[in-house]
C-alpha cells in the first residue's frame, strides 16, 4: 500500500459524505474570504488615493504661495493654482466619505467570514482521523501482512519465554498465573516495539500520514475565530465600534 496514493472512490460512504460537506463549506468560506479581501483592498485604495490627492493639494498650495510671493506671476495663474488645490481637497474628501460609508461592509463580512470558518474548525482533524483509520484497516488486511505480523510476534514471544529471568522483579509482582501470562504478553509487545523502533532507525519521522482535508489559511485582517465564545466576543466588539 502506498500512503501517498489516495483513491477517493474507495472511501467509505460515510467518509465521502463528510468530505463533500466539508468541501462545500470550505469553498463557501474561501469565497467569503475573497470578497472580504476585495472590500478591504478597495477601502485601502480609496484612502490611499485620498492621501495622494491631499499631498498634491499641499504641494499646489506651496506652489501658489511661492508664486504670490515672487510678485512676477499673473494673479489669474495664482487663482488657477488655488482652484486646483481646492478641487484636489474636494476630491480627496469625497474619497474619504466613500471609504467611511463603506466601513460597515467589511465589519459585516468579518462576522460572515468568522461564522463560515467556525463551521470548519475541527472538521479536517475528524475527517483525517477517520481516513487514516480506514487506511490502517486496509493495510492490516493486505495479503501477507497478518502472516508477517504473526511471525514477528511468535518469534518475539518465544524469545521472551526464554528470557523471563531478566524480568523476575516485574513478574514476581503478579498475583496469579493469569496475571503473569498477561504481563509476559505485555513484555513481548514492548520488546517487539523496541525492535521495530531500532529497525526504523528514525525513518518513521520522515513519513507523514496522508490527509484528505486541510483548514484554509486565514487572509490578512481576518478575525480567525476557533470557538463560539470567540465569535460572540467578536460580534460584541464590532457592535460596540
Amino acid at each position: 500500500m502506498q500512503l501517498n496514493t489516495i483513491d477517493q472512490e474507495k472511501l467509505s460512504p460515510e467518509l465521502q459524505g463528510k468530505l463533500a460537506y466539508f468541501e462545500a463549506n470550505r469553498d463557501a468560506y474561501i469565497a467569503l474570504q475573497n470578497k472580504y479581501t476585495e472590500v478591504v483592498q478597495e477601502n485601502q485604495r480609496l484612502t490611499q488615493q485620498a492621501v495622494k490627492l491631499e499631498t498634491q493639494a499641499s504641494l499646489t498650495d506651496a506652489s501658489w504661495n511661492s508664486m504670490a510671493k515672487s510678485g512676477t506671476i499673473e494673479q489669474s495663474k495664482i487663482n488657477q493654482e488655488i482652484e486646483r488645490s481646492a478641487q484636489l481637497r474636494k476630491d480627496a474628501q469625497a474619497l474619504r466619505f466613500t471609504a467611511e460609508a463603506r466601513t460597515g461592509i467589511p465589519n459585516s463580512l468579518i462576522i460572515q467570514v468568522a461564522e463560515a470558518r467556525l463551521k470548519l474548525v475541527g472538521v479536517p482533524a475528524s475527517i483525517n482521523k477517520l481516513f487514516q483509520q480506514d487506511l490502517l484497516e486496509q493495510a492490516l488486511k493486505q495479503g501477507g501482512t497478518l502472516e508477517t505480523l504473526l511471525e514477528l510476534f511468535t518469534l518475539s514471544h518465544a524469545v521472551m519465554l526464554k528470557s523471563l529471568g531478566e524480568h523476575d522483579v516485574v513478574l514476581s509482582r503478579c498475583n496469579s498465573q493469569h496475571e503473569r501470562q498477561v504481563k509476559i504478553q505485555e513484555l513481548t509487545w514492548i520488546a517487539l516495539g523496541k525492535k521495530l523502533e531500532r529497525l526504523f532507525d528514525g525513518a518513521e519521522k520522515e513519513i507523514q500520514a496522508p490527509t484528505l482535508a486541510a483548514m484554509p489559511p486565514a487572509v490578512p485582517k481576518e478575525a480567525a475565530v476557533d470557538n463560539t465564545a470567540s465569535l460572540l466576543k467578536l460580534k460584541r466588539t464590532i457592535a460596540a465600534s
